[in-house]
């Protein structure tokens, strides 16, 4: 009864969405260590906790928000929440309790930076995003995309306090990723949006004006995605595998113009979910190749 509980928090805490802002973090956390020092390695460490924790912490606040639409939504309603797995009580806690110690932890290693990031991270995706805005304008993902990008920067500011654009840019990348992440999954699913009165782009806007703004979307996303190798962070052999990367990306947007439906969409959405996670793998690898040399 106790681990069914606890599994149940579990998948409330959405780990299909947490575990790739714990690893941009965690990229970011990498990128900011130049050698292989102790005291390096626990704030690693803590950066990992306060990225995996806050996390599901704001996941947690953002499905306790969201319990009323989940129960309406026939892709959610068989989450733990809407389902009756857990309460509203114990969902809330939950949320606040994880939220709460991902800013504590940060505090207590000194990282202010990083925990002030942290709390803009949490204010922007519970109380901007979804308690604002998700339900009046379709442009939401937009500010909720900071949310997503924050880890990399708390990922880098609590290892160091060293300025780089590199966790800029990278944030930026996260930022244009998560609307072509989101809404073309939202192409597929709009009439449950449709009917539990969410504004979501494609519920608001015609089939091609939607793929448009998908596929610029994506165009933005590659665009992010070579800017580290212009600027001189990364070398030739990084654009090349990027560029490999974005064929793809290319073919689909052009494909989902000339046709918008919902494979169309769906196969934009397959392709990019794990790009992004190739893109901080690679930036990962070139990294720890130069630290080794």
């Amino acid at each position: 009864m106790y681990m069914n509980k606890l599994r149940a928090y579990f998948i409330y805490s959405k780990p299909q969405v947490w575990w790739l802002l714990v690893f941009i973090g965690l990229i970011g956390s990498i990128l900011a260590i130049n050698s292989f020092k102790s005291y390096l390695i626990i704030l690693l460490l803590v950066a990992l906790v306060a990225n995996m924790t806050g996390s599901m912490g704001a996941e947690g606040l953002t499905n306790y928000i969201d319990r009323d639409m989940d129960s309406i939504m026939e892709r959610t309603r068989n989450r733990p929440l809407p389902s009756g797995e857990i309460s509203e009580k114990g969902a809330f806690l939950f949320g606040i309790i994880l939220s709460l110690f991902s800013i504590f932890i940060l505090l207590i290693f000194k990282r202010y930076l990083a925990a002030l990031f942290m709390f803009l991270g949490l204010f922007d995706n519970v109380f901007i995003y979804s308690y604002l805005l998700k339900r009046r304008t379709p442009y939401s993902i937009i500010l909720g995309g900071f949310s997503g990008a924050f880890p990399v920067l708390i990922g880098w500011y609590t290892v160091t306090d060293r300025f780089s654009w590199i966790p800029f840019i990278l944030f930026f990348l996260v930022m244009f990723w998560i609307p072509v992440h989101v809404w073309s999954l939202a192409y597929k699913y709009r009439d449950d949006y449709y009917r539990a009165g969410v504004p979501m782009l494609p519920v608001v806007y015609s089939d091609r004006k939607t793929a448009v703004s998908i596929s610029l979307s994506s165009m933005l996303l590659i665009l992010f995605s070579v800017i580290p190798y212009f600027l001189g962070f990364f070398n030739y052999l990084y654009l090349l595998v990027i560029l490999i990367l974005s064929v793809p990306i290319v073919i689909y947007s052009v494909n989902f113009i000339k046709k918008p439906t919902k494979k169309a969409s769906m196969r934009l959405f397959i392709y990019t979910a794990p790009y992004l996670t190739f893109v901080f793998f690679i930036v990962m690898i070139i990294h720890i190749i130069e630290i080794i040399k």
